[in-house]
Parts: structure tokens; sequence; C-alpha cells
């Protein structure tokens, strides 16, 4: 086995030093097999002014500075959180699929597509982290790294388009065996003590179990003309992301454990013996030094883990439920974002056509956020143990509908015909296909395309042929 060393990088509002405990317990346990030297790196998440692409490109300057191994697979890197962004980003911009220097790719609690705290106000984030922050050795007190946030915030079209480059077609190919072997472990369970006001459902306090997988699929559907004319039902297409990727639950770590810094002062085999904190390095080890004929079997196994730890039924302990992050966006054939639209979901059997549509909005859908900066963008979360229950009958479907703003009318100019559950139609998601549309623990991201309307008044040619 080869020797390598391992980079790690860390998250939003943190530093290398809180990742010495587990470099520590690394160094020990790999000891003479394929660890060299860990490098811990520092870069700046804080300051307002500051952007991801400042943050990659100063990377990539710290890398040729320090003259680390650019050979293709020659280093391991961990990442925590925010720190998935930028080397996922790096490596794209600076990197084709095969050329890569990283081989093993371990994301801890990756904030891949977003985190639920990003859009928080600042007494929010500054309450349930360090309280004021200053920076040094001058500037605005409290800044929490504007720029950075916003690409972190959920639906952001940041992550978005990151993952069109990396995560599908060509660009996904930079992980599966032979390149490089991505494995994502995240915690279940939220924060205790004041920071449990930033729990969340089907998240680990911090990120989504939904947005830390790099498994993910895009949906697109091209809404007709003229609705009215077009018949009830919209098609769609959906594309699997590209490569392939490991992705591990762990019960019962949050966003913080799942580092071990709590277990600062834990011998190495201390740690191994205890059930919880003892798995998760296992975990870790095993992605650090997992073969490429190995992969294949590596995911699989933690798929299946991931399927026992989640209920087959609704329960009373809905954190234990698996959640889809639908990233919805709304265009216009031009490409232009629509702003103001209205998503409904329903059953169109007039039998069950309210209950259904009563039962998915206010239980299955677990909340919207639009993205601060572009409404065309919005995350919808979804859980989907509700959402099975919900469609009950073995011939039932679910139909997605979307109201836009303007409305075509004689009285405006320009504008959308749209369609709706009123006996217009809308996307139809055939029962066998629910299961495909909504899975647990993963991101999809939905483009709905909408023709924009002119009136003949817009625009007129005048007759003067007999002037």
């Amino acid at each position: 086995m080869p020797e390598r060393q391992i980079v790690i990088l860390h998250g939003w509002n943190d530093t290398s030093e809180s990742f010495e405990p587990l470099a520590r317990l690394l160094q020990k346990k790999l000891q003479g097999q394929n660890v060299t030297i860990i490098s811990l790196a520092d870069y700046i998440s804080m300051e307002d002014e500051v952007r991801f692409d400042d943050v990659v490109t100063a990377m990539q300057t710290a890398w040729e500075k320090h003259d680390l191994p650019k050979k293709k697979g020659s280093v391991d890197a961990i990442v925590h959180s925010t720190g998935a962004l930028v080397i996922r980003d790096w490596l794209q911009r600076n990197y084709t699929p095969g050329r890569a220097p990283i081989k093993h790719l371990l994301m801890l609690a990756p904030a891949n597509f977003g985190s639920p705290l990003a859009h928080k106000g600042r007494s929010f984030l500054g309450r349930v982290w360090k309280g004021f922050i200053t920076k040094q050795p001058a500037g605005e007190p409290f800044e929490t790294g504007t720029q950075i946030l916003k690409g972190l915030e959920l639906a952001s079209p940041y992550t978005w388009r990151l993952a069109e480059r990396d995560r599908f077609g060509r660009g996904g190919e930079m992980y599966q065996p032979g390149n490089v072997l991505c494995t994502v472990l995240v915690g279940n369970s939220g924060y205790r003590g004041i920071r449990v006001i930033a729990n969340e459902v089907g998240s680990d306090g911090t990120v989504r179990t939904s947005t830390a997988n790099m498994n993910c699929v895009r949906i697109k559907a091209v809404f007709p003309t003229n609705p009215d004319e077009a018949g009830h039902d919209v098609t769609y297409d959906m594309e699997a992301s590209s490569g392939t990727t490991a992705f591990g639950v762990m019960d019962g770590h949050d966003h913080s454990s799942i580092k071990l810094f709590h277990r600062s002062s834990s011998s190495l085999r201390q740690i191994e013996k205890t059930k919880r904190d003892g798995g998760l390095f296992a975990d870790i080890v095993k992605a650090l030094t997992i073969e490429d004929d190995e992969f294949g079997a590596w995911c699989d196994s933690l798929a299946k883990r991931n399927d026992a730890l989640s209920p087959k039924i609704v329960t009373s302990n809905s954190k234990k439920h698996g959640f889809q992050n639908t990233v919805v966006r709304v265009v216009d054939q031009y490409g232009v974002g629509v702003d103001d639209y209205l998503l409904e979901f329903y059953e169109k059997d007039d039998d069950v056509e309210d209950a259904v549509a009563e039962t998915f909005h206010t239980s299955a859908i677990q909340g919207v956020h639009k993205y601060s900066d572009d409404a065309s963008y919005r995350s919808v979360y979804v859980d989907c143990t509700r959402l099975r229950e919900t469609i009950d009958k073995v011939d039932e479907h679910l139909s997605v509908s979307v109201t836009a703003y303007p409305e075509m009318s004689e009285r405006t100019p320009a504008g959308f015909k749209t369609l709706g559950s009123d006996g217009i139609g809308g996307i139809r998601i055939n029962h066998d296909d629910i299961k495909n549309f909504f899975v647990p623990h993963r991101t999809a991201f939905v483009t709905l395309q909408l023709t924009r309307q002119q009136l003949d008044r817009t625009f007129r040619f005048q007759d003067h042929s007999n002037s």
C-alpha cells in the first residue's frame, strides 16, 4: 500500500485545532501503513467579503506553496461541513477526472447541498455558536462570513451550479473506483444544551442527511405553451448523478461529535472499545484505506446499514424518518428565473383528492425555503416516510402543479398560462414512481420550465400601405 499524506479541511466557523485529536488517533492507528504526515489546513470562513472563489483559489496557491503532491492519487483528504464544498470546487476547477491528486476523500457531515442554519440571522448564529466575533486585528464586529453563508444557504445557486459541474455527466466521474474514492459519513442526532435550538428533524443539528449525501438526481419538466389544449399530464426526465460515492448515517452522532473532538483525552484503545465512537472511528479508517476493488461492497454495506436505521412506517419519532431535500427552480424558456410561483401537490382521484392534498401539504412537507437572493430557487423538505403512507392505494398517483405570476390575461401583456389542480393538470408521478421521485437522504434538483407569452399588443406593426 503506497504512503500518502492526509490533508484535513475544517468547516465554517472552525479551525484546524478541532481536528488535532482525530489526527493523533489516525497517526497511531495507521502508523507504518499509509500515513506519513497529516496536514491541518486553516482558511478564512468568517470574513464577510470572502467568497468561495477566494478560498478555493487560495487553497490552490497554498497547495503549491507547501509543495503538496500533485500526482494522481497521492494524497488522502478529510473534510468537515463547509470543507466539502471547498475541496469539491477546488478539484473541479483544477483537475479533470482521472488526474486528481486525492485518492481517498472522507467527508464528515458535509454541507454538500446546503445547511438550514446558513440563512439564520446573525443573532441566532452568534448565540448558538460563540457569541460576538471580531475581526483581527481590526474591523467590523460580529462578522459571520456573509458570502460563504450565501453559498451554504439551502437552494443556493452556488451549490446547484457546483452539482451541475461535478455530480452529473463527465464531471461526476471524478468520484469512482480508479479515481477519487469518496465516502460521506453524517450523524442523525441534534445538539444538546443551548444549541438544541438549532436542531431540525432529519439533521445532525447543522446539516441535513439529505444535503450531505453526494448521490443526487436532477429532474426536468417542460410545461406546454397552452396547457388547456395539451391535456392533463406533463412528463419529466430524471437523471441520476454519475460516478460512485459511499454514504453512511452514523446513528447517535451530531455535527460536532462526528469529528471525535469530544474524545480528545481518550486513548485509541478506549475509543475502539466503545460502540458508538469506536464504530465511527472504524468507518473513518475504512474510508481512508479502502481499495478500488472493495469500494462497491463498501457502498452496499453502508446502504444496508442506513436502511436498517430508517423506519418503514410513520412513528412518533420523526427524527428517524427519511427526508428528501427537493431543490426546485422555475424558469421561463429564456432561462430566466420565475421568482413568484406556487407549487401544489395533489391526487386527482375525486374521492381522495382533498384528503391526499391536505395530508401531503400539512404532513409530508416539513418546510419550504426560498433562497434569499433569488426566489426562483426553493428547497422543499419532504418527509418520505410520511409521503409513502399518504399514497395508500395501489393505483394512486401524485400530481404537481405550478401557478406563476404574472398570469396571462387580457390585461397583462406578458405572463404565464400555468397548470393547476382544477381540471387542467400538472406533472404526473405514477404510484410506482413515487418512491424513485422522493428518496430518503437525498437531494433532487428539479427544473420546471414554463413558457412566457406575450399578447399581440406587446408589439405591433402599423399598416401604412394606403398612406
